[in-house]
């Protein structure tokens, strides 16, 4: 017998949200111990194998489960089909049918291993028992149910050296969204399936954790339980009527040759508008949707919501987009606010927050979205304060202090100098002024020995950006040097089909952790594509089809995070989510600083790749 854990619309709705409701089912298959090599991004790696099944056999067990379910319904013997391709009489595995409706998972359900379509059927009849217990059911309801299935393949042991409930000891054979887990020992087998990590907003530790504590057994005896893996295969069909959708990690693929003028368009237009449906009236930004539990979370942070703004802007002034214009606007105002004149220093001021920090980032930020509005002389005496107020921060060294009185720290220099440095090369081409061209003179000489000491993927990004913008005002040879160097540093990390067997993961810069990239690549694309149009200018060929290929592979990485359509079949509020932008491919957080950098990180790579096609 399955044992499984009944997920219902009655129980969702009672205030336990889905995605906390993971069934764990009993694993039928005898599987034996396979020694894996770590599941980095090695093409040598071990897989464990997965169903070949093609979309013509997708489409018929989608059918033959609705049709299972809609006799169940109606009280109707169970559907035997009358023809079975033989590639599925062939192939037996264990089946996972969910059905799902406006995003609620009303039932789920495990058959097998059988041939498929036995085990689909067999599946699909127990979810139909369940959907039984959740509410009314009809034919339109049944026909309109989004039903998703998932083929089990067979599972391999994972050999880890040390306990494997230790803190990030399976993390090095484990991918995850593509792997599912089991548990298995004495009297206990439990599974996670890789579509319950996407959906549930779960990252790794929070699966194993659910897993240990399914088996009911105490730290001692977890010895003596064994953790396997496995790959599946994944599709959904949305109602009778439509087509199949096959599905990778929870996402469908963007493939390299959709980096168009026209596809980069469609999404940088979707992200722009998705960004202005998350302004509040007050001119903050919604901070993270969480679609697993639909809801917003309560976070805040301030530099974030200011960087939004400069997106804002800078979309505004690309196309002249009077709706992005427009939250640039809102935004610009709320943040003015905090305008505060610097005591004993003549026009000078900085953007002082309530939380009392006062950030750099805060300041430099709001002065480049001035910088950065369509009309910046809007905004031209509110500029000259700021940048007085950050000239002032900067030491005889060139380091700038990253607050301003009463706390003046000294932390997070890879983030809030950088970002000052290109709020200051930004105003410059409005108003050209010895003292920016000082300071960043100043500048170089401290943060490219800061760099080389610590180098820090998160200090490359505003650095170059800033220093590409100087290097064509001032045509110092050192100040490309140094972009070059950073730049160099941070591409020699990209991943791409010679280091990694992931097709989603392609373009995006492993920053961190080996085979691990996530959205801090979309920050990494604005740097990347001002080094590309700095290479061009100075007849750097080499490095300019070097940083081509980064770009172009980077933004196909960037729109494989933007939310589309078709992957918000677990989603209860799809207008939350589409056009925004994941944490990672495996996490559908959407925090609104993410899609910030997409946003500008896209149109960026618009304007250097396709530069004569508007």
């Amino acid at each position: 017998m399955l044992c499984l854990r009944r997920i219902t619309l009655s129980t969702i709705l009672i205030g336990m949200p889905a995605h906390k409701l993971t069934y764990l089912c009993l694993v039928m298959a005898a599987v034996g111990p396979v020694l894996l090599i770590p599941a980095r991004c090695s093409a040598d790696a071990a897989e464990p194998p997965v169903p070949t099944i093609d979309e013509n056999h997708r489409t018929f067990l989608s059918r033959l489960g609705r049709r299972t379910v809609r006799d169940a319904v109606l009280g109707r013997n169970t559907y035997e089909p009358e023809y079975v391709p033989a590639a599925l009489k062939e192939l037996a595995a264990e089946v996972v049918v969910r059905l799902r409706q406006s995003g609620y998972l009303r039932a789920v359900a495990a058959a097998g291993p059988a041939p498929l379509a036995a085990a689909t059927r067999d599946a699909a009849l127990t979810a139909a028992e369940m959907l039984s217990t959740t509410g009314a059911v009809d034919l339109d309801v049944v026909n309109a149910l989004l039903i998703e299935i998932e083929v089990v393949g067979p599972a391999q042991s994972i050999t880890v050296e040390t306990d494997w409930t230790l803190p990030r000891a399976v993390d090095p054979f484990v991918e995850p969204g593509i792997h599912g887990l089991v548990l298995t020992g004495p009297r206990v087998r439990h599974r996670f399936c890789p579509t319950e990590l996407y959906t549930s907003d779960l990252v790794l530790a929070d699966v194993l954790k659910q897993l240990a504590q399914a088996t009911h057994l105490n730290p001692s005896q977890l010895s003596d339980v064994r953790l396997m893996r496995f790959r599946t295969v994944h599709w959904y069909q949305p109602s009778l009527s439509d087509k199949v959708v096959s599905l990778y990690r929870g996402m469908t693929i963007i493939p390299p040759e959709a980096v168009t003028p026209k596809v980069l368009d469609e999404a940088i237009a979707r992200l722009a508008e998705y960004m202005a449906y998350r302004q509040l009236d007050s001119g903050l930004f919604a901070y993270q949707y969480e679609p697993g539990s639909d809801r917003y979370s309560d976070q805040q942070n301030l530099v974030r919501q200011v960087g939004t703004v400069v997106a804002m802007a800078v979309h505004a002034r690309w196309l002249g987009h009077s709706a992005s214009g427009a939250a640039a606007d809102v935004g610009i105002r709320y943040h003015l606010q905090g305008l505060t004149e610097i005591d004993g220093v003549d026009n000078a001021a900085f953007i002082k927050t309530a939380d009392g920090r006062n950030k750099l980032g805060v300041t430099a930020l709001l002065c480049l979205a001035m910088a950065e509005h369509p009309e910046p002389s809007r905004y031209a005496d509110a500029r000259e304060e700021l940048i007085n107020g950050m000239l002032w921060l900067q030491r005889p060294s060139g380091m700038f202090v990253t607050a301003f009185p009463p706390a003046q720290k000294i932390d997070a220099q890879e983030y809030f100098p950088g970002e000052a440095l290109l709020a200051l090369a930004t105003d410059y081409r409005h108003n050209p002024s010895a003292r920016v061209l000082d300071a960043f003179h100043q500048a170089i000489t401290f943060y490219r020995e800061y760099f080389r000491g610590r180098p820090s993927p998160a200090f490359v990004p505003w650095q170059v950006q800033a220093y590409t913008a100087m290097a064509g005002h001032s045509k110092r040879k050192d100040y490309v040097d140094y972009v070059f160097e950073l730049t160099d540093w941070l591409a020699d990390k990209q991943l791409t089909r010679s280091n990694c067997p992931w097709p989603d993961l392609w373009g995006g810069i492993a920053a961190y952790s080996p085979g691990r990239a996530g959205v801090a690549t979309a920050s990494y694309l604005e740097g990347f594509a001002d080094a590309l149009a700095l290479a061009r200018s100075v007849g750097d060929t080499v490095r300019a089809r070097r940083y081509e290929r980064v770009v172009r592979e980077a933004a196909r990485f960037v729109m494989q995070l933007q939310v589309r359509p078709e992957e918000t079949y677990f989603m209860r509020s799809p207008q939350d989510a589409i056009g925004g932008i994941r944490t990672s491919p495996s996490l559908n957080l959407l925090r609104i600083d993410h899609c910030q950098h997409a946003l500008v990180g896209l149109i960026k790579a618009r304007q250097v790749l396709f530069p004569d096609q508007d």
